[in-house]
């Protein structure tokens, strides 16, 4: 998990005239009176927000006491609860440089949507500055939103993937060449549980999508429905590379230990030649050094000159 940002809380209120208005953390105050404005779409943004900001939002917004719970206590499942008026989603961001997944919590009612991110969340960063320049294309109802923050979110695996990829394949160059020692089976093991990392909250995340794909939340509308159905199928996309990666993984740990164990055959074979050409004169050294009464040729003019001669 990544480390807490900076505290901040700011909204941006969508008008009916695609006019985008940002309130700071002290105009959110009275908010909710906004909230139910014909055609008009409000996104509330709170990073690490502190216990005075948690518990302005749950004011203002109604949030149930188990959702803020969830918000205070890090580390959430991915999932999708739903309370009155409203819903809750827990999901996780890809940080790039940082090899860390990122928590967000969205809460979705009728015309507004409240984002909090417990880290660094650079790509619904992005959606936030295209909503603020009024460049998207959301619906009144905040479903499309909803989807743009939650595509954003996807779409930070795939760069994280394709890291993971590349170094996959450099250990593969270095065990195929012999090259491979301790540290790389210390970075194998290292990608190993990355990938299950992911894999922990990219398979709810999976779950999460299909159930806004049953229709029986009034926060996806059948417009919405192709946009969702393509949010699943980035995640079932995600998960096979996952599954790939992981035996590409184990394929190229078994080859460690192959290359591994015939460097060890190679160097006993080694070893066995030099005993097999070293035997012959211990033999000879091993007789002729053995203090004995009777010896043939003992009696050679030669052998009584010898230390151990008559």
């Amino acid at each position: 998990m990544t480390a807490p940002s900076e505290p901040s809380l700011d909204a941006l209120i969508r008008h009916p005239d695609r006019s985008v208005q940002e309130l700071s953390a002290q105009g959110l105050s009275g908010i909710n009176r906004v909230i139910g404005t014909a055609d008009t779409l409000i996104w509330i943004n709170a990073k690490a927000p502190t216990d005075e900001q948690t518990e302005l939002l749950r004011h203002e917004f109604g949030l149930h006491p188990l959702a803020v719970e969830d918000i205070r206590k890090r580390g959430q499942r991915p999932k999708l609860d739903a309370y009155s008026a409203q819903h809750m989603i827990v999901a996780y961001e890809a940080v790039e440089g940082e090899s860390h997944l990122s928590e967000l919590h969205l809460f979705i009612g009728p015309g507004w949507l409240l984002t909090v991110s417990l880290g660094p969340a650079p790509m619904v960063d992005a959606v936030r500055r295209r909503f603020a320049m009024g460049r998207d294309t959301a619906g009144t109802n905040g479903g499309e939103l909803l989807y743009a923050i939650l595509d954003a979110a996807v779409d930070s695996y795939f760069p994280e993937l394709d890291r993971i990829s590349d170094r996959i394949d450099r250990l593969e160059d270095e065990v195929l060449e012999g090259d491979a020692d301790r540290d790389s089976l210390r970075e194998v093991l290292a990608i190993k549980r990355r990938l299950l990392d992911l894999r922990r909250v990219l398979a709810p995340m999976r779950d999460v999508a299909n159930q806004l794909l049953r229709r029986d939340l009034d926060i996806v509308d059948a417009a919405a429905i192709p946009y969702f159905q393509d949010l699943y199928d980035h995640l079932v996309r995600v998960l096979d590379q996952l599954d790939v990666y992981r035996d590409l993984l184990a394929t190229v740990l078994d080859a460690r230990l192959t290359v591994a164990s015939n460097s060890l055959n190679a160097i006993i074979k080694r070893l066995t030649a030099f005993t097999v050409i070293l035997m012959v004169p211990t033999l000879i050294a091993g007789i002729y050094g053995m203090n004995f009464t009777n010896m043939p040729e003992l009696g050679w003019t030669l052998a009584t000159r010898l230390p151990w001669g008559s």
